[in-house]
């Protein structure tokens, strides 16, 4: 009887092995030093520059600005609230020194982000309304060339220590799911061809 349908098998549950136990190591060595910072890198560490809060009372607004060092790469930006309330409501109006605009915006989230390819070197405005009824605190976050950003270059950043492995041990996850399938696919045919075989004999 031929074996493919084992030997498939096997190397799946080999990959899923793999994956439960890189999982398992990334779990147990974050839990170990939750104290060097967190599983998940924080919206600051996604970015290269990142303001000083400031506290916007309702119906005021705060300018941001943040002056280029480069042309034609995107420049990503973020708005942070670390104290969000869902109530609140921001919106950001994004111009350069000369009034030009680059976009409006509404935010609604802890946590926004957008992009847009900074055409030369200049300074830009990014001026943060309060919408809402209460006050809020914000951070505005910068990084020109979002693929070199740390988060991404850096070897010992939260997002490459811990998002990168546990990413690639889901995706050996699905492959050993699939591997398993085929392997059983397998067997049952080579099962079936050796019992129509054995009838002959």
């Amino acid at each position: 009887m031929k074996k493919r349908g084992p030997i498939v098998m096997i190397i799946g549950v080999v990959l899923i092995s793999t994956a439960f136990v890189m999982s398992y190591s990334i779990m147990e060595r974050v839990g170990l030093n939750s104290s060097k910072g967190g599983f998940f890198p924080s919206p600051e560490n996604m970015f290269d520059k990142v303001s000083e809060k400031e506290t916007i009372d309702p119906g005021t607004a705060y300018a941001f600005s943040y002056t280029t060092s480069s042309s034609q790469v995107p420049l990503m930006w973020g708005l942070y609230m670390p104290d969000y309330k869902p109530v609140d409501k921001v919106a950001v109006n994004v111009t350069n020194i000369f009034g030009d605009k680059f976009g409006s915006f509404e935010d609604g989230e802890s946590i926004f982000i957008k992009s847009f390819m900074i055409p030369k070197v200049d300074t830009y405005s990014f001026n943060v309304e309060n919408m809402g009824n209460s006050a809020v605190t914000v951070e505005a976050m910068f990084t020109e060339n979002p693929e070199k950003s740390k988060a991404l270059t850096d070897p010992n950043s939260p997002f490459n220590q811990n998002i990168v492995p546990l990413a690639t041990a889901g995706f050996m996850l699905i492959i050993g799911i699939i591997v398993i399938i085929s392997g059983l696919v397998l067997g049952v045919v080579d099962w079936k061809k050796n019992r129509n075989q054995s009838r002959y004999i």
